[in-house]
């Protein structure tokens, strides 16, 4: 049984779309962090760049014992629509028959499967051969490029050596309605000039921020938009994330700007002392 379901769950890493995007968030944040090490480690005070390829992959929603026979069938998946069923048992998939050996052959032959080629599975039922037609149904996850450029990463404003942070670098999930910002002021004083990244000391601050929202319902007024303010209670060795939220029932309310707010997105504890 354990090697039924270590050999044969296929993309269990990507279950859904929402995880397969947080991981996609945290492998930029990560990246991010390695530039700026490397970059200070050789000295540099220079842009660095990072970029991952659009990938994708498929997950036929079936697992499959070593013996072949159909062990679960998920839910909405294709194998599910081609009408595989439990207790069915395996005997081919295309060209590729099945058999104890071949069976990792077979795994990564479904793996590789392009988005919306067909697929045909061959499987003994009742002792009756049945052939059964799909297509398959890819995820997509987008490819990304990241700049970061190290000598105006971040800016130290913290009063001793306990610190938080406070920052706009992350993209910000736009499904959430929330869209990237950029700092105006913090504490009354304006903020250092192309900082996306802010140490600060412990304490209640207030921070405020101007909006970049791309959703094509917003019609803002002409002139320079006015920032907006959030107060946010630093704790030592935390970071908070910061974004625009576009209040979409107030998106026609451009003259007051009612149609967004500063807001804290996320909050992680980081160390901060010795940065």
């Amino acid at each position: 049984m354990k090697l039924a379901l270590s050999v044969l769950s296929l993309s269990l890493v990507f279950a859904n779309v929402g995880v397969a995007v947080a991981q996609d968030h945290e492998a930029r944040e990560h990246a991010r962090a390695a530039a700026v090490a490397a970059a200070k480690a050789h000295g540099k005070d220079a842009v660095v760049s990072m970029e991952e390829p659009a990938r994708s992959y498929f997950d036929w929603g079936a697992v499959i014992h070593p013996n072949g026979e159909i062990m679960s069938v998920r839910d909405g998946s294709v194998a599910a629509t081609m009408g595989v069923r439990t207790g069915d048992r395996l005997l081919q998939i295309d060209q590729q028959k099945f058999s104890a050996q071949a069976l990792g052959d077979i795994i990564a032959y479904l793996e590789g499967l392009e988005h919306g080629s067909e697929l045909l599975v061959v499987v003994a039922r009742d002792e009756q051969t049945k052939t059964l037609a799909g297509k398959v149904a890819a995820t997509v996850i987008p490819g990304w490029r990241l700049e970061v450029d190290v000598a105006n990463e971040q800016v130290d404003i913290a009063d001793s050596n306990a610190c938080g942070r406070i920052s706009v670098f992350a993209t910000p999930p736009q499904t959430r309605d929330l869209y990237p910002a950029y700092f105006s002021q913090i504490d009354g004083e304006n903020a250092p000039p192309r900082r996306s990244i802010v140490k600060l000391s412990p304490g209640k601050h207030v921070i405020e921020l101007h909006e970049l929202i791309s959703d094509q319902w917003v019609r803002r007024k002409k002139g320079i938009q006015q920032a907006k303010a959030i107060e946010i209670d630093i704790k030592a060795d935390t970071t908070y994330y910061l974004a625009a939220k576009f209040v979409r029932e107030k998106r026609l309310s451009t003259f007051k700007e009612e149609y967004w707010q500063p807001v804290v997105w996320r909050e992680i504890e980081q160390a901060c002392e010795g940065d």
